[in-house]
């Protein structure tokens, strides 16, 4: 994808690209002392950046001359409580306060000093169900009146879920090849539309098999980091579970 050119001088800075909408003002910017207004709508994002700084409250430790005086009212007056002491600082750009509203992945966002409040919109996508296919066919719902089904417990589903075992193999970049047994299972994901889960057309359905693998693979295997033990990946219409497995095996980088 091309990168998108900014233009940028010492007051603003401004990238013509679609976006979504966001108008804040943050007391000072990330790399930049100074507070910045955030404007966004829908295409170009512009920062300005305006003269002045803000400063923030914050505690300081006491004087020897200022400790002396609290011990001396705490012997005069048992009742005495010591009081805290501030001194001002300048905000610099780590996590800054900020205040207005911005809308992004189907949110909308208002922040208020180091406060942000999330209200989703109509059409975010809410969790309906998890299904996971059985040996005979039929399939085992999780939803909000029936949860915590743990799919993932091999011993409680052993004998009820589908599940088959495959060999596995994997080149990495240097040409090592790896070899393994996968475990495959099915399962089925809902969502719909958070206000309008009475419509069916709003639905989302996805499916996939769930991999286990018998040991470490992919091109971190062996390292501090480790190789993948387990994923998942979504069958396309009319794929068997092991045709999805095979497309994997051709094409995931793990």
């Amino acid at each position: 994808m091309k990168e998108k050119k900014t233009y940028k001088t010492s007051w603003y800075e401004f990238t013509p690209t679609w976006c979504g909408f966001a108008l804040q003002y943050e007391l000072a910017g990330y790399f930049v002392p100074n507070p910045i207004l955030q404007i966004y709508i829908i295409w170009g994002k512009l920062f300005i950046y305006l003269p002045w700084r803000h400063y923030k409250k914050v505690e300081r430790e006491k004087t020897l001359k200022e400790k002396r005086k609290d011990k001396l009212n705490k012997v005069l007056n048992s009742n005495h409580k010591s009081k805290k002491v501030y001194k001002k600082e300048l905000y610099d750009e780590c996590d800054p306060p900020s205040y207005g509203i911005y809308f992004a992945e189907n949110q909308l966002g208002i922040h208020y000093g180091t406060k942000v409040k999330l209200y989703d919109m109509p059409w975010a996508l809410d969790w309906v169900r998890t299904s996971a296919l059985r040996k005979d066919g039929e399939w085992e719902q999780e939803n909000k009146t029936n949860p915590n089904m743990d799919f993932w417990n091999e011993s409680k589903w052993k004998d009820i879920l589908f599940s088959e075992t495959y060999p596995y193999s994997y080149t990495t970049k240097d040409g090592e090849i790896q070899n393994c047994l996968a475990t495959i299972t099915v399962q089925e994901r809902e969502w719909r539309w958070k206000w309008f889960k009475w419509l069916k057309w709003t639905q989302r359905i996805r499916r996939d098999i769930e991999i286990n693998f018998s040991e470490e693979m992919g091109e971190r295997k062996g390292s501090y980091k480790g190789g993948t033990i387990g994923c998942s990946y979504e069958m396309l219409k009319n794929e068997t579970p092991c045709d999805t497995l095979r497309r994997m095996e051709r094409e995931r980088k793990l």
